[in-house]
């Protein structure tokens, strides 16, 4: 850009260099050929007047007198005329040997104007050259981060649908183990008013024995009227504690058939 920029002030100033030599020549030519116009009109003139006084039989050549010649003075102002051509015509070739020069010089100034703005040219060409390189190696590197972005992504949309799908296992799985929570306590639960019932059971079961006992003590021993009464009354606590171990009985096939029930429900679990 700078080479470019000097390349055309150089052409620039070189013109106007040229544009006033070229108006300077103009106006010398121009002086010139006025002068040759009226070098020639003068000749034309002594030509007719020498034909005229031939014709009148008078000498062509006129005599000197002291006011002064006017053919002589005519040859000298043509020898002033071809002085001043002959001076116009040495500032002219001056002029051609100015504007030569400074062709040579326009030319030399191209040359080198030219050679920087090879080397110019090679240098951005070569500085294009790196920048197209690197920005090929920086879009493959764009180009690799892309895939590997995008295979992020993949993975961290598996992962996200794995997640979710974690977190609704975990829902259920958690939903299942309050459900199984809920039915081993409901079974311990039942356990252990079972074993209220048994040992309530069990103890009725060891009165009533204790109770057999004695009356068949009492009965073997005695024959009178009062045993009957003691017989009459143990039976009595026997039946009553008989009726209340089939209620517990009862009560405990309830919880036997309330347990199986838990039981299966897990084993559905």
């Amino acid at each position: 850009m700078r080479s470019f920029s000097k390349r055309s002030g150089l052409e620039l100033i070189l013109g106007v260099v040229l544009g006033i030599l070229l108006v300077v020549i103009l106006r010398q030519s121009r002086r010139i050929v006025q002068y040759q116009r009226q070098q020639a009109a003068d000749a034309q003139s002594l030509r007719m007047l020498q034909d005229a006084l031939r014709q009148k039989g008078l000498p062509t050549t006129l005599p000197e007198v002291e006011g002064g010649n006017p053919a002589a003075n005519d040859r000298a102002g043509i020898a002033r005329r071809e002085a001043v051509i002959e001076r116009l015509d040495h500032e002219l070739a001056e002029s051609h040997a100015n504007i030569t020069d400074l062709q040579t010089k326009l030319s030399a100034a191209n040359d080198q104007i030219a050679k920087a703005q090879a080397s110019a040219d090679e240098r951005s060409q070569k500085q294009q050259a790196d920048t197209q390189a690197q920005l090929d190696d920086l879009q493959k590197k764009l180009d690799a981060a892309q895939a590997a972005s995008d295979i992020a992504r993949q993975r961290a949309a598996v992962l996200e649908a794995d997640n979710t799908q974690l977190k609704t296992d975990t829902t259920a799985v958690n939903a299942r183990a309050a459900d199984v929570a809920k039915i081993i306590s409901g079974l311990q639960d039942l356990e252990r008013r079972r074993d209220v019932y048994l040992t309530s059971i069990l103890r009725r079961y060891r009165d009533i024995t204790d109770e057999f006992r004695a009356m068949s003590s009492i009965m073997d021993t005695s024959h009178d009227g009062s045993s009957s009464a003691c017989s009459g009354a143990a039976l009595s606590r026997i039946q009553s504690a008989v009726t209340s171990a089939e209620d517990d009985m009862r009560q405990m096939n309830e919880l036997n058939a309330r347990s199986q029930k838990l039981q299966k429900q897990l084993l559905k679990k």
